[in-house]
């Protein structure tokens, strides 16, 4: 049956073409078709709800909005962890769900965030944000004054009217879905009373919010009842300066008309800046650009280009506006392309080589041909199931490469070995065909089976490598498709219908040699066991002492990050100028080695507000490629110049780590509600760290306290002089922070009316507590006659992990110690944790970071490594219907691993990454299957019945005629990977250790398949056949 399956494919060659021309056509449709994009489509098991509450202390937001979200948020189910971010007027909460149904999830939390009561001062709505690639801004564009190092009012106006200028434009692009500003405030009037006009002309701070209030109408009065109904509006709005300095607060038919204007100053301005924005050194605004969904990275930056060089060809030639590019995707994502589709090509070229030099012209070319098949049935494929071309797919493209010519090699030189036995061309290639075909299957599966363990994979990174399976999947059946069906018939094609000739291939004589020498071996195949378990132990001992697991390990980066402080009392700005000459130095490495840099002042790691006095600077860097310095470099002249600064302190460079946001290896979480018991357990901590080998820059995350003045009421003055409690807590408010009395619409944008004191009466308490308010028989009474006064410390942020407020510290490790996270947890756990909680015991000390990923994610590889082993072994059983057979070639996986062992080590590779431990798994797969290939062979030979030879000269000669076979998958395969790995066309080094892994790891397996392969199975036969069998096979023993 099987036969006649294959010979009808090969009989039928207009078929099989069409079939090829289709599914090349159909790749290249799928090509223009599929987004391109950084990373694939993904929605994370993270929530993050916001919420602004101006004016407010962060111990108030804790206990107005941060305590009641938690409670809430408490009752629902699904949510694995809760850690929350509280600052002055700002609180932010991530909640970080368990798989399973997310929307549900996400449903059952806006209901529970919308229901809670919060203060009437938070006008905002609370956001609530899921993290998903999609929403990833591919783009920020910087809008700066060139030569304006920081902004006054009039050019902040003037230029947050190009940044909106500019962000009308590009929402305009379809491609463009959502633009999110950073720096940007947004336009107020504001209203600043003088608290002496108010007593001299007797007129409550209150009395005054009302009548702005009262007066600010526009509402619509119905229609008159004519036969054309024309509506009637009433417009008494209050939207300029002018029109508010006019209003009447005071008056009346007999006295005199007090004006707003002549006891405030009223101005355009912005809301309050909590935070500083300096973009390439100057304060400027960032428009960070999300795309449509259903568009591609490289088509929505075309036209967010298209759209900026319109913008920019408008403005005058002697306009000081720049726009600053930062963090485009497209040049990440345009290099892997370049890398992938260079090193492609070489690895093509390379494979071409190969297969010319071992196989015949015509052979070589239609097992070449197979490449792009299999490559544009993936790209339908991958269409058809929804994906993208992403750094991630084009990963699982690289990585089976060079296995898909394997099977075509396979087949392709089993049919040119039967037809030089004299057979029919036809015929040889139905038969050849027919005594692989199940070898080929199995060895597809082995390889498809040895990445799906990565479909269980839990968090983000198991997100993202879900989707490896499928196109390595698709381009395997691609693979196994054109091998066994269109292959046979192509090979048959411009031949005559039987061997032309018998002429020795140079390559035979290499068999021989072969064979030779495997038979002088086969004797001592104990000795020879032996001497590969005491390598594999070896290298094992090798690992343990230079290789350690680094989740992703210190590579070249595009990112520097480097934060520090100015003197404690430094407000925003003098902060800002004392990092001007850091930012001048750096600057002079844009277009260089630099592209840009963003300065935040006032802002932590998370986003939320700290001190005035702390910066955090955001250095983009150039590919690898593009410079001449490596990053190591370049921190090191930035420390030299940063060094001189008198104003700067606490400096610290770091560059960003794959998928870790703070940039450092270690970080541990002290968790502990007392802030005493708190604050004593981090000092503790953090000075035992630095007596860790290894360990440098420890910083810890310890929120700074601030005084903070609290007001407490009379309450029984209050009541004797008959005044309203809430009227004082509003003129408090007011008076300070300020109040929106009211919002209107200018160009699509609101602007709010604030009310509050003028500035000299806010720098002063004893000014703000002569402020009036007004009791219910309309008397003034100062704000000091009904409060007390106690000036105590605050913490300035509060930040709680499942409602527990909590400390972290973070490490860098010494690259010359050659210490990995987990080694450095280890030692943490072992010698330095046990007397930070026996002199603390309230205290809990977690790891977070890095460390925790790296701890779940060795784990998932060690039920993946079991999987991948199990399954393997069970398509072994079922191919060979045989334990034995199958334990043999399963151990020529363990063996294979030598290959990786040595090649890091040679290499100089301490650390191997996540990345690399999914190469090791791949490599299961696909170093069985010249096992697979060898073992069927071995087993055809000594089933026959008239060979009269021992098992040596036998197994031997057998083994010879897979050595080209096996050389060529092995050869291919490398040939395909080896530009990748060493970066011959651009080097990517989340690519380069997988690479690495699969190229020396087959290396490796394939001594193991030639050597150890045929004396095991020797081994094997000599215990199951050659006491039935002594008459047939001597046993030379």
């Amino acid at each position: 049956m099987l036969d006649r399956v294959i010979a009808f494919f090969i009989h039928r060659h207009l078929l099989t073409n069409m079939v090829f021309v289709v599914v090349l056509a159909a790749g290249l449709l799928a090509w223009s078709g599929l987004k391109k994009e950084e990373l694939p489509d993904i929605t994370f098991d993270t929530v993050r709800i916001s919420v602004n509450y101006p004016g407010a202390s962060a111990e108030e937001v804790e206990y107005h909005v941060t305590d009641p979200f938690e409670e809430a948020l408490g009752s629902v189910e699904g949510i694995q962890r809760l850690v929350s971010s509280t600052a002055a007027g700002s609180c932010i909460i991530t909640a970080e769900l368990e798989p399973g149904d997310i929307d549900a999830i996400l449903t059952e939390i806006r209901q529970e965030v919308f229901a809670v009561d919060l203060p009437d001062a938070i006008r905002d709505d609370p956001r609530i944000r899921v993290f998903k690639t999609s929403r990833k801004a591919i783009i920020d564009i910087g809008l700066i004054l060139h030569g304006e190092h920081l902004l006054d009012t009039e050019q902040r106006r003037w230029l947050q009217n190009r940044a909106l200028n500019l962000e009308k434009r590009l929402l305009a692009a379809p491609e463009v879905s959502r633009i999110t500003r950073s720096g940007y405030l947004a336009d107020e009037i504001h209203i600043k009373v003088n608290p002496a006009k108010l007593e001299e002309y007797n007129i409550p701070f209150n009395t005054v919010m009302n009548e702005i209030s009262r007066n600010n109408v526009r509402e619509p009065a119905g229609s008159i009842e004519t036969l054309q109904e024309p509506k009637v509006t009433l417009y008494g709005e209050l939207r300029t300066p002018e029109a508010l300095q006019a209003l009447a607060v005071q008056g009346g038919f007999e006295g005199q008309v007090l004006r707003l204007g002549d006891i405030a100053k009223v101005a355009y301005g912005h809301e309050k800046n909590r935070s500083v924005l300096k973009i390439n050194g100057h304060e400027g605004i960032l428009l960070k650009v999300a795309k449509s969904s259903g568009t591609g990275i490289l088509e929505a930056l075309h036209a967010v280009n298209r759209v900026v060089d319109d913008f920019e060809s408008l403005q005058h030639d002697n306009s000081a506006l720049q726009l600053v590019i930062l963090d485009d995707e497209a040049i990440d994502l345009r290099n892997r392309l370049s890398i992938i589709g260079i090193n492609g090509a070489i690895g093509f070229a390379l494979i071409l080589v190969i297969l010319f030099v071992f196989l015949d012209l015509r052979s070589g070319f239609w097992v070449a041909v197979g490449i792009p098949f299999s490559f544009c049935f993936a790209l339908a494929g991958t269409l058809f199931i929804g994906y993208s071309i992403n750094n991630i797919t084009l990963a699982a493209v690289i990585i089976v490469m060079g296995i898909v010519v394997d099977d075509a090699l396979v087949v392709a030189e089993n049919i040119k070995r039967t037809a030089s036995s004299g057979a029919p061309l036809y015929q040889a290639a139905t038969d050849g065909t027919s005594m692989v075909f199940m070898p080929v299957i199995a060895s597809i599966l082995t390889t498809c089976l040895a990445f799906v363990p990565l479909l269980f994979f839990e968090g983000r990174f198991g997100a993202m490598v879900a989707f490896i399976p499928a196109v390595v999947t698709l381009m395997l059946t691609g693979s196994m498709l054109e091998a066994l069906f269109i292959l046979p018939g192509h090979l048959t094609l411009s031949a005559g219908k039987s061997a032309s000739s018998k002429r020795e291939h140079w390559f035979e004589t290499w068999e021989s040699f072969y064979a030779g020498i495997l038979g002088n071996l086969l004797p001592f195949r104990w000795l020879i066991l032996t001497l590969f378990l005491l390598g594999f132990i070896a290298t094992l001992l090798l690992a343990g002492s230079f290789l350690a697991f680094s989740m992703f390990p210190d590579e070249e980066t595009r990112e520097v990050r480097l934060t520090g402080e100015s003197p404690p009392e430094s407000t925003q700005y003098e902060t800002a100028n004392s990092t001007q000459p850091l930012e001048n130095r750096i600057a002079k490495s844009i277009g260089k080695e630099v592209v840009g840099f963003r300065n935040e002042i006032a802002k932590s790691r998370r986003g939320s507000v700290v001190e005035d006095n702390v910066f955090r600077m955001r250095i983009e860097i150039a590919p690898k490629e593009s410079r001449k310095k490596t990053a190591d470099q370049l921190i090191e002249e930035w420390q030299e110049a940063a060094a001189s600064s008198t104003t700067l302190s606490k400096l610290r460079f770091s560059k960003t780590r794959h998928g870790q946001e703070s940039g450092s290896p270690v970080e541990v979480v002290i968790k502990e509600d007392d802030e005493s018991t708190r604050r004593n357990a981090a000092n503790a901590l953090a000075d035992a760290m630095k007596n860790v080998p290894g360990l440098t820059n420890i910083e810890q995350d310890q929120p700074k306290s601030s005084p903070e003045y609290r007001i407490t009421l009379k309450r029984d003055k209050i009541k004797r002089l008959d005044i309203d409690p809430s009227q004082a807590a509003q003129t408090l408010r007011a008076a300070l922070e300020g109040t929106i009395l009211y919002e209107f619409s200018s160009d699509n944008e609101p602007v709010g009316v604030r009310f509050s004191l003028a500035e000299p009466s806010k720098q002063s308490l004893e000014s703000l507590l002569e402020v009036p308010v007004e009791n219910k028989a309309k008397y003034l009474v100062p704000l000091h006659s009904i409060i007390m006064v106690e000036k105590v410390e605050k913490p300035n942020s509060i930040v709680r992990r499942d409602r527990v407020r909590y400390t972290s510290i973070y490490a860098d490790i010494d690259s010359k110690s050659g210490k990995s996270p987990l080694e450095i947890a280890e030692t943490l756990e072992q010698d330095v944790f046990p007397a930070i909680t026996s002199r603390y015991p309230s205290t809990t000390l977690e790891f977070d970071g890095e460390i925790l990923d790296s701890g779940e994610s060795k784990k998932d590889f060690i039920i993946s490594i079991f999987s991948v082993l199990a399954l393997i072994f069970i398509v072994l059983v079922l191919l060979f219907n045989s334990l034995r057979k199958a334990l043999l070639i399963m151990l020529t996986i363990p063996f294979g691993l030598t290959g990786i062992i040595v090649a890091f080590i040679f290499h100089g590779i301490e650390f191997y990454g996540f990345f690399a431990v999914i190469g090791a798994l791949g490599l299961a797969g696909v170093i069985v299957n010249d096992a697979i290939i060898m073992v069927t062979r071995l087993d055809r030979e000594t089933r026959k019945k008239d060979n009269g030879k021992n098992l040596e000269v036998l197994i031997s000669k057998a083994a010879s005629t897979r050595l080209r076979a096996v050389l060529l998958t092995t050869l291919t395969t490398v040939a395909a990977m080896l530009p990748t790995a060493y970066g011959w066309a651009g080097y990517d080094p989340t690519l380069s250790q997988m690479m690495l892994a699969l190229t020396w790891g087959l290396i490796g397996g394939t001594f193991v398949t030639l050597i150890l392969v045929p004396c095991l199975y020797r081994i094997m036969i000599r215990q199951t056949q050659c006491p039935e069998k002594a008459q047939r096979y001597p046993c030379n023993n």
